[in-house]
């Protein structure tokens, strides 16, 4: 895919907020960073792609998880320290922590739109569908949660 049809940040954002709140979404991608140990993000990413019919290989998936190795260690932490303070906190205090973390959140999506925007992407064909949750969600031992995280 030339970098003329680059993919948008803005637009992954938008699609990541809509579809995080559908129905039993926001449960199982907390299940899925919890019991599983993977990536909100990159699953709506996987998400987003498969709509798109945007196939990724297993070294495009892997490179992917690559690109979050500078946030997503420090999001872990921010996460346990919000969760620590929240008894601390009054509930305006806590909501500017769950901000920024959301500002965290963003970052990590940019960085994963330019990681994905610098790889040679192809569409798949109709009778092919784009799999790459599947195969995010098979890596990560989290079959059962595929059809929540899809809102089915």
């Amino acid at each position: 895919m030339p970098q003329s049809n680059a993919l948008s940040h803005d637009a992954f954002w938008q699609f990541s907020y809509n579809h995080y709140f559908k129905a039993d979404v926001e449960a199982a991608c907390l299940a899925l960073q919890t019991f599983h140990k993977g990536s909100v993000n990159l699953a709506l990413l996987m998400i987003w792609l498969d709509a798109q019919a945007i196939g990724l290989s297993h070294a495009q998936l892997l490179q992917l998880e690559d690109s979050l190795q500078p946030t997503e260690g420090l999001l872990e932490r921010y996460r346990h320290m919000r969760r620590a303070l929240k008894p601390q906190l009054d509930s305006n205090g806590y909501e500017q922590l769950k901000d920024f973390e959301l500002q965290m959140e963003r970052q990590q999506q940019h960085d994963l739109i330019a990681a994905l925007n610098q790889m040679p992407l192809r569409r798949v064909a109709e009778q092919e569908p784009a799999a790459n949750l599947a195969r995010y969600c098979h890596r990560l031992g989290a079959m059962a949660l595929i059809d929540k995280l899809l809102a089915k």
